[in-house]
């Protein structure tokens, strides 16, 4: 089967087209001809000026499960990293975290990134099901000239079919061990040479691998295990679409969508319970010959979700003999109401571009405007700082983009990203890449700055009254052994700046032999102002970024001869400087027309310089630590058309090297493996240091319905792949689909 189909490397863009050929026609000895938007411009993924993988339709359906984030698994150039059964995460080139920002995350054009506070992938959470998924394209590297802000690693954007090119009714069933278990049903009609629409819908249910982690409480600290966890996972979402050409060369795309969400969480600092947990979109696009438009409003809830630590602690001080007794009915309402975190956030964006091609002249010219308002506290009871309402952050971005054809089948594109947020001021972003065109292939080589802001968490959080964050104009606070009442003795904290990476890159895609084509990426970048975890300080807060905040009077010290002594309080910080290197290969063979192997392989390594994130006089092992595996490889065989041409085999391995992994109190080491230091969590050892082997199948019963089956880690192999998280086990899903 031959497959066309679209990429977009902005945010910007809509699909342009996207046609299936002829399913018996076998041209298997080339890539197949998978053509990319770049920058609304129709090409073959091998003339893109960028490190794209794809996963198309093709990929897509062969899966049995719904989280396609497990497909990322096979991806060059990611690490892909897995806590459970619903739960995975992605990152790319490295200095990865339990609460990772610098992935953006696009559907169909819109920033699809949480508009909470914490600012993260909404990963498997989102409304997108995997049945109106045409395809996911992956851009790693630094991105935000062509992005925006937090287009730091890479761009991961999916795009979902047109019911004007992908009509009828699809309904599907899966169901696997861990009581897996989805319902999906797809509907999409074209009803006239105007008007098209679609709905989805999905019902996803499981339960994740036992793990009780520890917990700390008492003083000196005593580690017990987590109370009650609620291992099953639960997910509801849906979307509704509509299309209306105003003439052949213009439309408008309305789209609504929504999903609810129960699962489990980690974080820097342990495990949250993620109950009632909400994503909703409001969108609308349009689209001419020179003209793109976009605006969408984004929400979030976090709904009844509450933190594990802070339950356990509170629920086994309120259950010890004392004058804090209660009977445990009483102090589990205690511990929830004491341990929860609300908030209900929105974000809105718009952009618009105008493009043109200036054929004379080689000259293709993109330039672009882009707005975004977020508002992360529209309700009382938040873990940030300030009253409901207090905090609007705006920002305005302007993007223009040449790309210009040279001789002997040379092109230069330059792009240039300006932006201007209400916490950060002027950040620019430029891009350039000089491409030669091959006669199937390309060779490149660009340079590339980007940055990833901040997260409003990591700026305005105010947690229990002592953990804040450092954003803006920075927090002033009362320095301990100062007098109180006196104005000159208050200090202000330096406030977060953005994180930056500036990156050279060459890269070859194409046929190197016949049947045998490779891609290869090569790197050299240089990583600045990590933002720490979180560190004390001595002193009292009184305000964030002008908002008056309550230091936690457990934390506020004492004040003797109008002197304050003894004061605590934990906020973020700037440190350090990394050279991060690295090389991806992929190799594409072709054995015969209908059997396929693909190789991949990742090296990655760092040096870092002023790491002393702490302030200590040393840089210890986690403020070195690139948090990702040097060596990482791939390797799948596909055969094809078996029995008449229905039946497709997919065999693949995965090998991770050990490494070291820290992120706050979550540590995974090969130095001290097996013990806890307080306040860092139970080290269980070095994340990685396995070799997986999994299975796929897909048989087409007729041309309405199709069965497959996947299995992954088929011989149950010890994997642990992210902090405070169980071994992945053996996990196994079939589906059944039937569609008109």
């Amino acid at each position: 089967m031959k497959i066309s189909a679209v990429v977009f490397l902005s945010p910007f863009f809509l699909i342009q087209s996207v046609s299936a050929q002829n399913e018996n026609e076998e041209v298997r000895d080339t890539l197949p001809e998978v053509v990319v938007t770049s920058l609304l411009r129709p090409e073959k993924i091998t003339r893109a000026p960028a490190s794209i993988q794809v996963l198309t339709t093709k990929d897509i359906d062969l899966f049995a499960g719904s989280n396609t984030g497990e497909l990322i698994s096979s991806i060059q150039g990611v690490e892909f990293t897995r806590y459970g059964v619903d739960g995975t995460t992605f990152n790319a080139r490295g200095l990865n975290s339990a609460f990772n920002n610098k992935i953006l995350q696009v559907v169909d054009g819109r920033i699809s990134t949480s508009a909470l506070s914490g600012g993260l992938p909404v990963f498997n959470n989102g409304s997108t099901i995997k049945d109106d998924i045409k395809q996911i394209e992956i851009v790693a590297g630094p991105q935000t000239a062509l992005y925006g802000p937090n287009a730091h690693n890479g761009v991961f954007h999916t795009i979902t079919k047109d019911p004007r090119q992908d009509p009828g009714t699809s309904v599907s069933l899966s169901a696997g061990n861990q009581y897996q278990f989805s319902g999906r049903l797809r509907h999409a009609q074209k009803i006239d040479d105007r008007w098209a629409w679609k709905v989805t819908g999905e019902y996803v249910s499981g339960r994740e691998f036992y793990f009780i982690d520890s917990i700390y409480v008492g003083t000196p600290p005593e580690a017990i295990p987590e109370h009650n966890v609620d291992f099953d996972f639960r997910h509801l979402r849906g979307e509704a679409h509509l299309y209306y050409n105003i003439n052949p060369k213009a439309e408008i795309v309305v789209s609504a969508g929504a999903s609810n969400n129960d699962f489990l969480q980690v974080t820097t600092s342990g495990r949250n319970q993620m109950r009632d947990v909400g994503y909703s979109f409001l969108q609308a696009r349009y689209k001419s010959t020179h003209f793109y438009a976009n605006i969408y409003n984004t929400w979030g809830s976090l709904g009844k979700s509450y933190v594990i630590p802070g339950y356990t602690q509170i629920f086994w001080m309120r259950t010890q003999t004392g004058p804090l007794f209660l009977p445990p009915e009483e102090a589990e309402q205690v511990a929830l109401s004491g341990a929860g975190f609300k908030e209900k956030s929105r974000r809105f964006n718009g952009d618009i571009q105008y493009h043109t091609n200036f054929s004379e002249a080689g000259l293709f010219l993109i330039a672009g405007l882009d707005f975004e308002n977020a508002n992360p506290n529209t309700t009382d009871g938040t873990t940030l700082a300030g009253e409901a309402g207090d905090i609007s952050i705006s920002q305005i971005g302007a993007v223009l983009q040449l790309e210009k054809e040279l001789l002997n089948e040379l092109r230069i594109i330059g792009a240039i990203r300006y932006d201007n947020n209400d916490n950060f001021q002027d950040l620019f972003a430029p891009k350039f890449t000089l491409v030669k065109d091959l006669e199937q292939g390309n060779i490149r080589l660009g340079w590339a700055k980007a940055y990833a802001l901040p997260s409003i968490q990591n700026q305005y959080a105010s947690i229990r009254d002592f953990f804040f964050g450092n954003g803006g104009k920075g927090i002033s606070y009362i320095p301990n052994n100062s007098p109180v009442n006196d104005g000159m003795s208050v200090r202000t904290t330096q406030p977060l700046k953005p994180e930056e990476v500036s990156t050279w890159e060459v890269g070859f895609k194409g046929q190197a032999f016949k049947k045998t084509w490779i891609d290869a990426n090569a790197y050299y970048g240089i990583s600045k102002n990590f933002i720490t975890p979180a560190l004390p300080v001595g002193g009292k807060a009184l305000s964030l970024n002008g908002l008056e905040v309550n230091h936690n009077p457990v934390f506020a010290g004492t004040v003797s001869n109008d002197t304050l002594r003894g004061a605590t309080f934990f906020t973020f910080f700037n440190y350090g400087r990394a050279k991060v290197y690295g090389l991806d290969l992929g190799v594409t063979y072709t054995v015969f027309p209908s059997v396929q192997l693909e190789l991949k392989y990742s090296w990655l390594n760092a040096g870092f310089e002023e790491n002393d994130a702490n302030r200590d006089g040393q840089i210890t092992r986690d403020e070195k630590s690139i948090n990702a595996p040097n060596h990482r490889g791939v390797a799948v065989l596909t055969v094809e058309d078996l029995l008449k041409e229905r039946l497709v085999l997919k065999l693949g391995t995965r090998i991770v090297q050990k490494y070291d992994f820290y992120s706050g109190n979550q540590v995974g080491s090969s130095v001290g493996a097996g013990t806890r230091t307080p306040p860092k969590n139970f080290n269980y050892g070095p994340l990685g240091g396995f070799t997986t082997f999994n299975f796929g199948a897909e048989y087409l019963w007729n041309k309405n319905v199709v069965f497959n089956f996947n299995m992954t880690n088929i011989f149950n192999t010890r994997q642990i792949e992210f902090v405070g998280s169980p071994s992945i086990g053996r996990l196994a899903m079939a589906s059944i689909k039937v569609s008109d």
